[in-house]
């Protein structure tokens, strides 16, 4: 019983700092920026995304699908969000990992500074698919998935009629 009384404060302690450095220590590449469309098209998209086979088929798969409308999409990586005024799209969709139970720290960082914004969907992606994060009041809409490539397609839809609902209201 002592025992337990003098190593529950130490351990607790260690166990949420490993998750939080597990997120911020694990190395992360950015998909590759490029661009769909006129960027005079008055109805403008970013879409943010880590580079995974996964999340580049999902991000191939919307810009595929909007080629032919008339919008503006902005493809770029989770590292470049902080550089984005959220103000000046139409909607935003940022697909990023769970890492060690939570978001990466950029996408994180891009979505506490955004609360109000309900035209942000958020692709996360985990080992079950199944983790969502704490809506903390935010007003984002998150789809969620293990990264399986056979799913590539039903999660292109479902982002893209979540998209659309946004983009054509």
């Amino acid at each position: 019983m002592k025992i337990a009384r003098l190593v529950t404060p130490v351990l607790i302690p260690l166990l949420l700092i490993s998750c939080s450095v597990g997120r911020r220590v694990v190395p992360q590449s950015d998909i590759d920026a490029y661009e769909v469309g006129e960027e005079t098209f008055g109805t403008k998209i970013l879409l943010a995304a880590r580079d995974s086979d996964f999340k580049v088929e999902v991000a191939r798969g919307i810009g595929e699908a909007l080629r032919d409308r008339p919008v503006y999409v902005k493809f770029i990586g989770i590292d470049q969000l902080e550089k984005e005024d959220a103000a000046e799209y139409s909607a935003i969709i940022v697909m990023t990992k769970c890492i060690a139970w939570g978001l990466d720290p950029e996408a994180e960082s891009f979505l506490r500074k955004n609360p109000e914004l309900s035209n942000i969907i958020v692709l996360i992606t985990s080992g079950g698919g199944d983790w969502k994060p704490d809506m903390e009041g935010r007003k984002f809409d998150a789809v969620t998935s293990a990264s399986v490539m056979e799913n590539v397609d039903g999660i292109t839809e479902e982002i893209l009629e979540k998209l659309y609902a946004i983009i054509d209201s």
